[in-house]
């Protein structure tokens, strides 16, 4: 059943009438096409923070994809199963869950780069089991900078000669089919990727766009000032 949805243009609010979920709204109400912006308001992306996460590329894709009025749900990487991580330059995040009690599926699972994040990330059993499930099921995966080599390409997630990009040094000349583009999406493989820090927003853009269309996507940039 599709998700119903009550918006209140006084406080620039969503609120889901089936979850009593409230959301804000990307936008002044004199500006925001609601009917635009129906289909998005029911996507799902599970974002990862793990210890050593690149800061800029995983707040930049939580910014762009609540923008989007994507639901977003931040994910905590950590062994003893805490919701607080400190990411690569030292923000301190206190996440909604951790990755270990995450037991539903998302449209998108995102993965940020930072050396440390990354490997944190190659290393745990539970995120590549989502990870491999998400593949297996045609999900949307993105991964940026370290992460596309550290990751994906570690755990099999680019066989086959998946297009994607990768920050340099970072397990990179090991994918088969590595570009040197900023942002690189393999429509086939259903994978998103980036090539550092420098494209964290137009990542972000990438993977509201493949989840909910170019319009949206040019409308939440547009909100940004950046077309």
């Amino acid at each position: 059943m599709s998700t119903r949805i009550a918006v209140s243009l006084a406080d620039q609010t969503v609120i889901f009438i089936n979850t009593g979920h409230k959301k804000e709204a990307a936008f002044p109400p004199q500006t925001y096409d609601w009917g635009l912006h129906a289909e998005k308001l029911m996507k799902t992306a599970l974002l990862i923070y793990a210890n050593g996460s690149e800061d800029l590329e995983i707040t930049a894709a939580a910014d762009v994809l609540s923008r989007g009025g994507v639901a977003v749900t931040r994910a905590a990487l950590t062994a003893d199963g805490s919701k607080t991580v400190t990411l690569a330059q030292g923000t301190s995040v206190v996440c909604d869950v951790a990755v270990q009690n995450v037991d539903n599926d998302f449209d998108v699972i995102v993965i940020p780069g930072g050396l440390k994040g990354s490997e944190n990330c190659r290393d745990s059993a539970e995120l590549v089991a989502k990870l491999k499930a998400q593949k297996a099921a045609g999900r949307l995966i993105a991964a940026i900078c370290a992460a596309p080599g550290f990751v994906l390409q570690t755990h099999g997630l680019l066989a086959g000669g998946v297009k994607a990009t990768c920050y340099p040094g970072c397990n990179d000349k090991a994918i088969e089919g590595l570009s040197t583009d900023g942002v690189v999406y393999d429509a086939a493989a259903n994978i998103l990727t980036g090539k550092g820090p420098g494209f964290a927003v137009p990542f972000a853009l990438k993977i509201l766009e493949v989840l909910a269309g170019s319009q949206v996507r040019n409308s939440v940039a547009k909100g940004m000032l950046l077309d």
